[in-house]
């Protein structure tokens, strides 16, 4: 969005992109956490996993809440008012 690529390419959904983006993330986040959380060398290791797995939950609701938000069996566009 700070390069204004959302009005150069509007062949891309990009709220959709960033429900992506999230569940990627929260993806790549969960094997990590779970090796640290695992394998805990050390207590930093083991804090690492463990706010790493909070940072998943946080991942996932921002992709809850962006498709809740745009709502993909929702009409689009504006209602026409009535006469």
């Amino acid at each position: 969005y700070l390069l204004k690529l959302d009005a150069r390419v509007r062949c891309l959904s990009w709220p959709l992109a960033d429900i992506i983006n999230s569940v990627v993330a929260a993806l790549f986040l969960l094997v990590v956490c779970l090796f640290a959380v695992i394998i805990k060398t050390n207590k930093g290791t083991l804090a690492g996993g463990v706010l790493g797995l909070i940072l998943l939950v946080l991942c996932l609701v921002d992709a809850f809440l962006l498709f809740k938000k745009i709502g993909l069996g929702k009409a689009r566009g504006r209602s026409a008012p009535g006469r």
